[in-house]
């Protein structure tokens, strides 16, 4: 029974982390985070051998090779406190660069739907990391990992935005978006303004989980960023994935493949 046991601050089952059911050694070094575990179809389309080896909770991971390259993706679930975990526990098992892929809200009217986002710093309200750093704290793309984003939108003649995007704990009031899909329920005069508060500070899009990611991506040591597909847009109420989440996550891997061959050839 003794040696089943592990510390109540750093659970394990066996030798692997709690959550995320993973060990060192099992996954590539370079990893994408996605918040939906069905992500995984995604990236089947276009790495070879995608096979899940690990799916705990929320936390899917699937390993496989982009261009030869071993590769790996662990979805976080939806919002910062979940993403917490999972970056905690992927530095365990020595990740050292992760790319944030998503989606994203845009609230500017020529950012449309179907189009790709590349955040190089998030506004934070809420989630996880506010008990980890004061609220005044940047969440910030590590630069080098950003430049490789855009290089491999551009091979894949993808357009992006560069810009700030805001990450918000909450998904209906906290995000102007009343709770039974109009204005007759509950509607805090503060959340009419959301949108327009964040337009004023010229905020491109909102989402959910990429501040904490980065925050906690910084604190590790992780080389982090993150690219975001729109599939919605507040300006005009639309709402579809038009293959925005398929164009971040080859954006990714080609960013990491990128990122590779840097660390390689130094």
């Amino acid at each position: 029974m003794a040696d089943q046991l592990s510390k109540a601050t750093a659970p394990t089952v066996g030798e692997k982390v709690y959550h995320l059911r993973l060990a060192k050694g099992e996954i590539s070094q370079y990893v994408l985070l996605p918040g939906d575990q069905n992500t995984s179809e995604v990236v089947a389309k276009f790495w070879d051998d995608a096979k899940e080896i690990a799916y705990n909770r929320e936390y899917k991971t699937v390993t496989g090779k982009y261009e030869g390259m071993d590769i790996a993706m662990t979805s976080t679930g939806i919002g910062c406190q979940p993403a917490e975990i999972c970056v905690n526990e992927l530095a365990k098992v020595d990740v050292h660069t992760a790319i944030k892929v998503g989606s994203a809200e845009s609230i500017r009217e020529d950012v449309q739907i179907g189009d790709i986002i590349i955040p190089i710093a998030c506004m934070r309200k809420g989630g996880a990391v506010t008990h980890y750093v004061q609220p005044e704290f940047p969440a910030f793309a590590a630069p080098q990992v950003t430049k490789a984003l855009m290089q491999a939108c551009n091979e894949l003649g993808y357009t992006y935005t560069l810009g700030v995007v805001c990450s918000i704990s909450s998904y209906y009031i906290g995000q102007g978006r009343p709770i039974d899909g109009d204005e007759n329920s509950y509607w805090p005069p503060e959340a009419e303004t959301v949108i327009s508060r964040l337009q004023n500070s010229k905020v491109v899009a909102i989402d959910m989980e990429t501040a904490g990611t980065l925050v906690m991506g910084y604190l590790h040591g992780l080389r982090m960023g993150a690219v975001l597909g729109v599939t919605a847009n507040r300006v005009t109420n639309e709402w579809l994935d038009d293959g925005g989440q398929e164009k971040a996550c080859r954006a990714a891997s080609r960013a990491l493949k990128i990122l590779k061959e840097q660390d390689e050839s130094r």
